[in-house]
């Protein structure tokens, strides 16, 4: 099947709550949470490259409709 197959056959696993609530599911716009975790190694890796001595600060922007994006560099911050 196609990418298109696979995230209809999860949209239809949200549409039933039941089976949503036994199984406690749960979504980013990533589905999953090792992708978020992934996605937070790129806002140190970019820091370290920019400032190899931690002295320094940084900013990020990142596009509308990128909620896992945005999330892993809340998550990074929060991380120092």
């Amino acid at each position: 099947g196609t990418f298109d197959d696979c995230q209809d056959i999860v949209k239809a696993l949200f549409r039933d709550l039941k089976f949503k609530k036994t199984y406690s599911l749960g979504a980013v716009n990533s589905i999953n949470f090792a992708r978020i975790m992934f996605q937070i190694t790129y806002y140190f890796y970019t820091y370290f490259k920019r400032f190899p001595n931690c002295d320094g600060t940084m900013s990020f922007s990142v596009p509308t409709g990128n909620f896992g994006d945005i999330l892993a560099g809340y998550y990074a911050k929060r991380m120092g």
